[in-house]
């Protein structure tokens, strides 16, 4: 087996940063009023154009932007974001479709979301509007009848050791794409190349020799992807993330173990 690709972490950071610019939220969907009475008029044609998906309205009674705990469709297409990913592409005749869930505590936001990737002709209002009828609350949402098992299933690329390290970054902003307050995970973790010299840290397994970014080539053309983060909320610690890829595929088997909890804040 051939010594791993080292990767610099600052291009991660970057693709990260580039990724949350485009996978953003219009405000009447990131943080829709309570009542739904309250939803502003549209003041120009582009606000108008928010409110309508292709194949028809999606602004009425069953998945109308809201705060009050039903999920509702997204107007954003996150398969937007892969037009800038360096070796990935979204599969011919394939679509992602995310749904939003949100309610208000304290005059606070808090919201999740699911995205699904199924192939376009499924993507009508119609049909994803009949999966809302069998969601719950913000663990059980709606699921599209057709959408695939795991949303990486419908990503395609170059195969090289760079496109799987983008792909565990991609598939983790997407995870994370529409969440908002106690619903929030992967937001919460900074990527690091170093051990961050803010704390002092009791390690749970033997302290790594590198934290930088690696892709490991593995037999039989399987590859994995490893790099760590740092949580930066309580509790703050540094985590290990590995994601197994088998041949020609971009679906992962993560792990995600935390290696290490600050024990102290340095002054």
């Amino acid at each position: 087996m051939s010594s791993p690709l080292q990767f610099p972490v600052t291009s991660l950071q970057t693709l990260r940063r580039a990724l949350k610019q485009q996978l953003m939220l219009p405000l009447c969907e990131h943080a829709p009023p309570a009542n739904e009475e309250d939803m502003p008029e549209p003041d120009s044609i582009a606000t108008l154009s928010t409110l309508f998906r292709k194949g028809g309205l999606i602004h009425h009674e069953g998945s109308t932007p809201n705060a009050n705990g039903r999920w509702f469709i997204s107007t954003i297409d996150a398969s937007t974001a892969l037009k800038q990913l360096p070796g990935l592409d979204l599969k011919p005749n394939y679509c992602l479709v995310t749904y939003l869930y949100r309610m208000r505590r304290d005059n606070i936001n808090h919201g999740g979301a699911a995205t699904w990737a199924m192939q376009n002709q499924l993507s009508t209002t119609s049909h994803l509007e009949a999966a809302l009828a069998m969601a719950g609350d913000h663990n059980t949402p709606p699921h599209p009848q057709g959408a695939l098992p795991n949303y990486m299933a419908a990503i395609t690329g170059n195969l090289t050791a760079s496109s799987f390290l983008i792909a565990s970054i991609f598939q983790r902003e997407l995870q994370e794409f529409g969440r908002c307050g106690k619903f929030h995970r992967w937001a919460h973790h900074r990527l690091i190349g170093s051990i961050p010299n803010q704390c002092s840290w009791r390690w749970r397994v033997e302290q790594p020799k590198t934290l930088k970014p690696r892709v490991h080539s593995l037999p039989k053309g399987k590859m994995a992807v490893e790099f760590y983060t740092c949580r930066t909320v309580a509790p703050i610690g540094i985590f290990r993330h590995v994601d197994r890829y088998s041949a020609n595929s971009y679906v992962a088997k993560t792990s995600n173990q935390a290696i290490a909890a600050a024990i102290a804040t340095k002054s």
